[in-house]
């Protein structure tokens, strides 16, 4: 039995993107986020013991300002060198851009696979081999998984891509291929890179996204981190999520729909946060809030922006302290009309309204209701039939269904812009 981690899109480096647009965006403090996750991820594999680290690609983020990122990462490669770990990687888009890497020779302990040709290696004391191919140019839009060997037989074969696969949203299109392309190589793992959401596209064989280990901005939200490879007998026994990131991006939805005192808003928020908290597993979080549904507040929200934003982030601040970033409040929320107000109102609305919840919960008392059931019945019999929950035999069903539609309905028309 052998382990092995399974990395990629580290971007070490790059700068957790807009923090200087913030006044009090911690930037000090989550500068070296990229750094210190990489460290993680070295600590993770000393204390596993792992065989070998597989790194899929944009380990850089373009060229350096200078050369101590190279300098950086070598001396966390050479921390694995000193417990006997090798690391065999492949470059990706971002790689291929960086012209000064091109100056430093990989650590003794880093194999950088070959550019020119998908190369083997073989590791016979494991029984594994590796199989990959780097980016020799930024923009590559070949199969390079065409050109990979096929399996070699009694041995547990690991191919290592940077690609988009047959694509994937939010991400540029390098290296496509199929999933039955890599299939028909026969491996046991592939071990991708480029789409920077953790992903497990297939487990027969297992074809895995690690993701990146540190999100950058609010785009890269969630836990980020590498996989942990458990191999016994030549198959993939265990393949488990490893989180890596020391910041955590959070997307906070605050639904204040029907609420009508700003108090109430601010209590919402305050639940919604002190929820989502947890889910930084004891990371600092940057958190985006986005407030929506409809209210009849909407114009008072809407009329002091700043004073809300200030609202929610001095609510944060009591809530986690430094622990907790708000970096955006959005406000989706729209406008709703009061239902008796509109009501006793003479318009079109309102006459329109009243028709509505005036309407008869009696199928026999509306119009068409009984040829609209019946229609249902024809086209989903089992979905409407006396076994289930919508058995549109029965009159209280068939009543509570007209008031839930009345209900709806009314809602929509009352959100200002009508229904959407």
């Amino acid at each position: 039995m052998f382990k092995f981690i399974h990395a990629a899109d580290i971007h070490l480096d790059s700068p957790l993107r807009g923090l200087s647009r913030y006044e009090s965006a911690p930037v000090e403090s989550i500068r070296d986020a990229g750094r210190r996750a990489l460290e993680n991820l070295v600590d993770i594999a000393i204390e596993e013991k792992v065989a070998f680290v597989l790194l899929a690609g944009d380990l850089y983020d373009g060229d350096w300002k200078d050369y101590s990122t190279g300098i950086f990462l070598s001396q966390q490669i050479g921390r694995l060198g000193r417990h006997n770990i090798l690391v065999f990687a492949v470059t990706g888009n971002h790689d291929a851009a960086n012209r000064m890497t091109k100056a430093l020779d990989s650590p003794a302990n880093m194999k950088i696979l070959s550019t020119r040709k998908a190369e083997t290696i073989k590791l016979d004391d494991l029984g594994v081999a590796i199989h990959g191919r780097s980016f020799g140019t930024q923009h590559v839009d070949e199969n390079l998984a065409v050109t990979f060997g096929a399996a070699e037989k009694g041995m547990f074969n690991i191919g290592v891509l940077h690609t988009s696969l047959n694509g994937r949203e939010g991400h540029a299109v390098y290296a496509p291929c199929t999933v039955n392309d890599l299939r028909s190589k026969g491996y046991q793992y592939w071990a991708l890179g480029h789409v920077h959401q953790q992903e497990f596209v297939s487990k027969d064989p297992w074809i895995v996204f690690p993701g990146c280990i540190q999100g950058r901005h609010i785009r890269e939200s969630g836990s980020k981190g590498c996989v942990l490879v458990t191999v016994e007998d030549n198959a993939t026994c265990e393949v488990e999520k490893i989180p890596l990131d020391v910041l955590r991006w959070v997307h906070c939805s605050v639904d204040i729909t029907d609420v009508v005192e700003m108090r109430e808003v601010l209590e919402r928020i305050r639940k919604a946060i002190e929820k989502e908290q947890t889910s930084g597993e004891g990371r600092p979080i940057a958190m985006r809030i986005r407030l929506e549904g409809a209210t009849r507040i909407s114009n008072e929200l809407a009329a002091h922006p700043e004073w809300l934003e200030h609202q929610i982030k001095a609510l944060g601040a009591e809530f986690a302290g430094h622990d907790l970033w708000i970096e955006r409040v959005e406000n989706a929320v729209t406008g709703k009309l009061d239902l008796e107000s509109t009501l006793a109102d003479d318009t079109a609305l309102g006459k329109l309204l009243k028709e509505i919840l005036d309407t008869p919960g009696n199928a026999e008392e509306i119009d068409g209701l009984d040829r609209v059931l019946a229609d249902l019945r024809q086209k989903m019999p089992e979905a409407f039939g006396p076994d289930s929950i919508l058995n549109l035999d029965e009159e209280q069903t068939v009543q509570r269904l007209v008031e839930e539609a009345k209900h709806m309905v009314v809602g929509r028309l009352l959100t200002v812009g009508g229904p959407k």
